[in-house]
């Protein structure tokens, strides 16, 4: 009965991958429960009696951390990594329609636009577990490259999206704040001009004055509404261009790439 040192050499390596082939094609099982099985064989186990290898034992086990990085390199990277980049761009989209859509309905909480924020940093960052652990062979391909920066730069939209997003909301709650204090001072000057009115022989020029700051305070609020109306247009119409914009690069990349892909 052979005896090999453990899972992570070389011979075990060309084991453990033949192992996936058996499991999915031989037995076939989900996806999900084989890469269970094959975590579970990876961290704990020493031999591969179960599984149709009944004269290999192994020395050592791996353990739970380098059990894992060999799960990650030999099946997760191998055989699921365009898996994990279609969750990320899945992730991008949602956080992408969330962020436009947040403009425009008022049924998308804060709640919501954070969530998809961290749902896509924690796609980013599964993605990165993945390719830190891939061989260097792995990921020479310049079409892995070319979608990783796509990705990179979709995270970086959404970034900035939320954070404009939360900026014109503080600036659109200064300008109500505004509105309220002209027209509570606007109240007083009415409140003024009519306790003027009704005192006993009140000057001719009083009354003037204060109808006067009466008009010119009633014309400030009418203008500061009208430039609290004209803020939300202009908002809405600079997301609207920017994500227009954003999805016709998009659009334009992925063309090209086909294109690409098809002169090839």
């Amino acid at each position: 009965m052979p005896e090999l040192d453990s899972l992570a050499s070389p011979e075990g390596r060309n084991i453990y991958r033949s192992l996936y082939t058996t499991l999915r094609q031989q037995r076939q099982l989900g996806a999900l429960e084989t890469l269970r099985i094959l975590w579970r064989i990876a961290v704990g186990e020493r031999s591969l009696r179960n599984w149709g290898h009944d004269n290999i034992t192994f020395r050592h086990k791996l353990g739970i951390v380098a059990g894992t990085r060999l799960w990650l390199e030999e099946i997760v990277s191998r055989y699921y990594y365009s898996t994990v980049v279609s969750f990320v761009y899945a992730g991008a989209a949602i956080l992408l329609v969330v962020v436009g859509l947040r403009r425009f309905s008022g049924g998308i909480s804060d709640t919501i636009v954070m969530l998809s924020i961290g749902l896509e940093a924690l796609l980013l960052l599964l993605l990165f577990t993945v390719m830190f652990v891939s061989p260097a062979e792995d990921i020479r391909d310049p079409v892995v490259a070319q979608l990783n920066d796509i990705v990179r730069e979709i995270g970086e939209i959404g970034r900035e999206h939320a954070a404009s997003t939360m900026a014109l909301e503080k600036a659109a709650s200064a300008m109500e704040r505004l509105i309220g204090e002209a027209k509570r001072l606007a109240d007083a000057a009415e409140s003024a001009a009519r306790a003027a009115a009704t005192a006993t022989s009140p000057a001719p020029e009083t009354i003037v004055q204060l109808e006067a700051v009466n008009r010119a305070l009633a014309e400030l609020r009418t203008s500061i509404e009208s430039l609290a109306i004209a803020a939300r247009r202009i908002e809405h119409e600079a997301i609207e261009s920017a994500v227009r914009a954003e999805v016709e690069r998009l659009l334009a990349a992925r063309v090209h790439d086909r294109t690409s892909s098809a002169q090839r």
